[in-house]
Formats: C-alpha cells, structure tokens, sequence
C-alpha cells in the first residue's frame, strides 16, 4: 500500500559512505571559515583563524570525498585547563551521529593527553546539550555562571566587545 508523503518531515539522512576519513589534523583556514559559516556559528576573521588553528591542542576532522564536513577542537594550556570548541557537523551530514564521533574522540585524546585535574570546559547550543551531558558534562550552576565576550570593532574605534 502506498502511503502519502509528509512534506514537512525531512527525509532520512542516508547511511555515511566507508569512504569517511577522520584525521588527526586542522583543516584550512577556508575550510573552517566556511564549515562554521554553514553551522551557524560565528564568523572568524582569517587572522583569527589563522593563529587560532596553528595553536589548538588536538583538532579532528571528517571529510567525505575530501570535503570538511565536520570538525572538532580541543584549545588550552594543556595543563590546568581546556575548552572543547568548534564541534561543527555540516547541515547536509547532521542526524547521523558524527557530532557523536566527534566529541568521542576528543574526549579520548583528552583522556589520554590531559593531566588528571584538569578543567575542560565548553559552550552549550541548545541542540547540544544532550550530546554533551552524555559525555560527562554538567550545566555551571547559577551562582557561578560561565560568561564570555568576543572581540570586534577595535579598528573602527568601538570598545572592542561584542556579548557573544
């Protein structure tokens, strides 16, 4: 029997192809301008790309085909504290547990690599809560809120900062 077709439900994502390649490296800095930039998550001027993705601890990415279709890092001292940032799975390849690998795979690099205490930390969108509870996360409670601020303007004379 055919059954009509939901239109507003999105079609399965299809399986990844064995051909994904995860390695153990930053991408370009085109290539992070451009995967974050389809994520959503907020632009990075080239310099700042440049410099930031030269001093990260540990960066995974996943191509398909040799595209970036998905990314990772771990940035810090090494020592007494690091930030998992850029978890970044493009829309055309989410919903089929890559943010999962992802984040497995730096939490094991942090594991193995990390001094025992410590403190890695990261910055929640809603939509991943979950994933990262699952990995050993906790929500900062109210009294000691995280907090954050992003530099801009500096050139055209503002004060510099920007709330997110």
């Amino acid at each position: 029997m055919n059954r009509p077709i939901d239109e507003d439900r999105p079609a399965p994502a299809p399986p990844v192809s064995p051909d994904l390649v995860v390695a153990d490296a930053p991408p370009s800095v085109a290539e992070y301008i451009t995967l974050r930039r389809a994520c959503g998550l907020g632009d990075r001027t080239e310099e700042a790309a440049r410099r930031g993705l030269a001093r990260g601890l540990y960066t995974v990415c996943l191509r398909q085909d040799g595209n970036l279709i998905g990314m990772g890092r771990v940035v810090g001292d090494g020592g007494c504290f690091a930030q998992i940032v850029d978890i970044a799975v493009h829309p055309d390849w989410q919903q089929r547990g890559l943010g999962r690998r992802i984040v497995s795979r730096l939490m094991n690099w942090c594991q193995t690599a990390l001094p025992e205490s410590c403190y890695l930390s990261l910055i929640a969108d809603p939509a991943g809560v979950g994933l990262y509870k699952a990995a050993g996360f906790v929500a900062r409670p109210p009294e000691a809120p995280g907090m954050g601020l992003t530099l801009t303007g500096r050139a055209a004379g503002g004060n510099g900062t920007t709330g997110h």
